[in-house]
């Protein structure tokens, strides 16, 4: 009768175990992850525009720069727990020519940082 309630007690602290682990995991420090619904998403798509806006202003001062880039909408985005919040953005936005273009961007708590144009979106 005593191995019932020891076994039931084991069993359950097994399967808390592996939820917590399942969950732990996805929020480790250093690990990325995805965010789900992120055209839903209204601070995933300020941090997009953000984005723009800080490339904007940084090609604006070199004067030299690849040009204006008018902010669509971020596509895809994952975070990374660091010291703070790092967010990997894939974000579509058009040119003066109206051109739409992919490109990416590393925002972190006061840094943004584009990476690289992309190529033209396909329609």
């Amino acid at each position: 009768m005593a191995k019932t309630p020891i076994f039931t007690f084991t069993f359950s602290i097994l399967i808390l175990l592996f939820f917590a682990s399942n969950f732990v995991s996805s929020a480790i420090l250093g690990g990325r992850t995805k965010i789900k619904d992120v055209k839903k998403d209204t601070e995933i798509q300020q941090l997009g525009k953000y984005s723009v806006d800080e490339y904007n202003q940084l090609q604006h001062a070199k004067k030299s720069g690849a040009g204006y880039l008018k902010f669509k909408k971020v596509v895809a985005a994952e975070s990374q727990v660091v010291s703070g919040i790092k967010y990997y953005l894939k974000i579509e936005a058009s040119t003066k020519s109206g051109d739409r273009k992919l490109f990416d961007a590393e925002k972190e708590k006061n840094r943004t940082r584009v990476l690289e144009l992309g190529r033209k979106k396909k329609q």
